[in-house]
């Protein structure tokens, strides 16, 4: 079996296991536990050195050009490591009308990939700031693991909003990999009723045993332990920001609908098919 093929079984294999998990909540919770004892616990900085020296992963292209003249790379890598997470980034406005197209001829709720379809995401995920940034945070050169573009559409009514908040609204964190960095990118304007993305400075870093068994955080724990470090990010279309997935985060139950394109780079994890 050459490797291409072991990649395509091996895939095969982790999104049929996804399936099974997520037909089983209390197996679920127990794996989520474990990948993250195994990817951020005590020994993960060891693990992260050696994936940044024997780095294997194929070098991305990167277009010639930058669509981000004004972004400063220097400035969001020191605010990546201090804060987890850095705004900057300005779509041009020919850009976005053109991915808006595409979703409108999708017309799909959420796309998976869509960088694979349309030209204007793939420019976006292979501007060589935005890959210089990955790289230097994440020691290496990265994967290009996934894109999504989704809409989040507002509840019926309120008894389905508080649904929401209570399901869905919650601060977490992400483990994809020993080391992960996401690109979010609003694309309609995004206010405090739209459901804007949430989260909490400098809460990138190691994690004590008990919120490694468990990725949830309520809000008046938040509010108590972090209440000075909780962000609340809104902007016009076509801004965005960079995002340890590491750090606490949620999506705000918001009134108004609103797009969003997030690209998410590992460190080593080999991606879905």
């Amino acid at each position: 079996m050459n490797s291409t093929a072991r990649t395509r079984t091996y895939s095969h294999f982790r999104l049929g296991l996804r399936k099974y998990l997520n037909r089983n909540p209390g197996l679920l919770k127990i794996a989520r536990a474990l990948r993250a004892i195994w990817l951020l616990g005590p020994w993960r900085a060891i693990l992260v050195k050696y994936h940044q020296r024997f780095n294997r992963n194929q070098t991305l292209p990167r277009n010639q050009s930058s669509l981000f003249q004004e972004l400063d790379v220097d400035a969001t890598v020191r605010a990546l490591e201090q804060n987890g997470y850095s705004p900057g980034i300005q779509v041009p406005d020919s850009q976005i009308e053109q991915i808006l197209s595409f979703s409108l001829n999708s017309n799909k709720r959420k796309c998976r990939n869509p960088h694979l379809i349309c030209d204007t995401i793939r420019q976006i995920t292979h501007d060589p700031k935005i890959i210089e940034i990955v790289s230097r945070y994440l020691g290496a050169e990265p994967v290009l693991y996934q894109t999504d573009l989704y809409w989040t559409l507002p509840p019926a009514d309120e008894e389905k909003r508080m649904g929401m908040i209570a399901q869905k609204s919650r601060f977490h964190y992400d483990v994809g990999d020993f080391r992960s960095l996401a690109v979010f990118i609003y694309l309609t304007d995004v206010t405090a009723e739209c459901g804007p993305h949430v989260v909490i400075e400098a809460t990138h870093r190691t994690k004590s045993a008990w919120r490694l068994l468990s990725r949830i955080l309520s809000d008046q724990t938040a509010e108590r332990q972090f209440g000075d470090r909780i962000r609340v990010i809104t902007g016009q279309r076509g801004s965005g920001f960079f995002e340890d997935l590491t750090c606490y985060h949620k999506h705000a139950a918001g009134r108004k609908e609103r797009l969003m394109l997030t690209i998410t780079y590992m460190l080593q994890r080999t991606p879905l098919l």
